[in-house]
């Protein structure tokens, strides 16, 4: 099934958060790091539902639960809920971001994020950025700082042939992830080296 793009979208929005993923990077974070953010920032915005959270998100609710359990919020979803609840009572003039990064202060101490970092993350999930994006993002941020592929494979777990048919979906806009990078003007250079290499390999 071909990949659907959102019908609207911000696009300074979209471009800031992209922007704000290659700081966050370079800084050494991992898409990995991200999950409470992401998933905490869903839970608020649909007021603790996992059903409504799981349909707009498009996945399984049960996919989200099983973010949470491993996060260790599965049995936290009360208080997270009556905890942002007080927070957007008691600061009604303040901005969305500026609310969640409170909330998100309170319930997460690693990693540690800026407001500035918070505002580009937070413009990235309300125009439905995906999860899962984020690892080829990552992908395509190493390749083009001239990161080995062992160094990236090692920090992501991942196996050569995993990193190679990600980066190849980069130049298919058509595919899920091919579309949101679509602004980081991804093309075959940023791939070639890993195609060149599979061919060898296979080869052998």
């Amino acid at each position: 099934m071909s990949f659907k793009p959102p019908t609207s979208i911000s696009k300074p929005n979209w471009l800031n958060g992209l922007q704000t993923l290659n700081r966050l990077w370079v800084r050494g974070l991992l898409p990995q790091d991200l999950e409470r953010h992401y998933f905490l920032h869903w839970f608020v915005v649909y007021e603790g539902n996992i059903l409504k959270t799981a349909e707009a998100l498009q996945i399984h609710r049960n996919t989200i639960q099983g973010h949470f359990l491993s996060l260790g919020y599965s049995k936290k979803s009360v208080r997270l809920r009556h905890a942002w609840q007080i927070i957007a009572r008691q600061t009604l003039s303040r901005s969305f971001e500026n609310k969640f990064f409170s909330f998100y202060n309170r319930f997460v101490i690693n990693p540690r994020l800026s407001p500035r970092e918070n505002k580009g993350l937070v413009n990235l999930w309300q125009i439905h950025f995906p999860y899962k994006t984020l690892t080829t993002h990552y992908l395509l941020w190493a390749q083009r700082a001239g990161k080995p592929k062992d160094w990236v494979i090692n920090r992501l777990d991942y196996s050569f042939r995993h990193r190679a048919r990600l980066l190849s979906q980069l130049v298919q806009p058509k595919t899920r992830d091919g579309y949101w990078l679509s602004p980081m003007c991804p093309s075959f250079s940023d791939i070639r080296s890993t195609h060149l290499t599979s061919i060898r390999k296979r080869k052998k």
